[in-house]
């Protein structure tokens, strides 16, 4: 499995729980990346943290969903704080999915 962790009011809210996390999903084989609505120039911190130990992918105008992707990465399972964020949404016959 690819699991993406969002930065901001996520993995930065407790970094030394989410690292445990990480090193569990790892140790178990699954990829782990960092996907943050913040742009590149906005990066440092990131870089400095959970950027030392799994790639960060800096969507910053993009859906999180579409820049992952562009990078080669098909997530299958989000940790966000604003999962609103990961990708436009769209009604489908009385349920939400998405695009």
């Amino acid at each position: 499995m690819i699991i993406a962790i969002d930065y901001d009011q996520t993995y930065a809210a407790d970094p030394e729980t989410f690292n445990k996390v990480i090193s569990l999903f790892q140790e178990a084989g699954h990829t782990v990346i960092c996907v943050t609505g913040r742009s590149e120039d906005m990066g440092e911190p990131v870089m400095k943290s959970i950027g030392k130990i799994v790639p960060v992918i800096f969507a910053g105008k993009e859906w999180k969903n579409e820049a992952a992707k562009k990078r080669g990465y098909d997530v299958n399972i989000w940790i966000d704080d604003n999962p609103s964020m990961v990708a436009r949404q769209i009604l489908i016959g009385g349920g939400w999915a998405l695009d």
